[in-house]
């Protein structure tokens, strides 16, 4: 069982600097070919700043604490991973660099077929450093059986 105290527990903000290696990366990793994550001088023509980060990106900045399991307790054993939602609040460039925070808005007890559960609500903001512009919020669910 998630102790109840971690309710509302916001972790320290951390940050990351988009490079656009890493947009490319990215996009090939989850095979879109879209030339805006791979072809500056197309993403300018196209009216973006810079290579244009793919909407997925985001889910690597899912918990701004590398620890974020442990310090909640979480056993991966119990885990399930309970789904995830992205809402884009503002389009986001190579060379952006982003501040993220995570915060665990809810944790709810459940019975279901396999027993008790415990189902998290995990959210994680982001917004650009230099503006304070919000670009996504990432909610994740998790559900952990006792």
């Amino acid at each position: 069982m998630i102790d109840r105290k971690f309710i509302g527990h916001v972790f320290p903000e951390r940050e990351m600097i988009i490079k656009r290696w890493k947009v490319s990366q990215f996009a090939n990793a989850i095979r879109d070919d879209n030339p805006l994550y791979y072809d500056v001088n197309y993403a300018k023509s196209k009216g973006h700043e810079d290579l244009l980060v793919p909407p997925t990106f985001y889910t690597t900045m899912t918990f701004s604490d590398p620890n974020f399991f442990q310090i909640v307790n979480i056993d991966f054993r119990k885990l399930l991973d309970g789904g995830r939602e992205i809402i884009y609040h503002s389009p986001c460039y190579a060379n952006d660099t982003i501040l993220y925070q995570t915060r665990i808005e809810s944790i709810e007890e459940k019975e279901g077929k396999r027993g008790k559960m415990d189902v998290l609500k995990v959210i994680t903001e982001g917004k650009k450093k230099e503006t304070k512009e919000k670009v996504f919020t990432l909610i994740i669910t998790l559900i952990v059986f006792h």
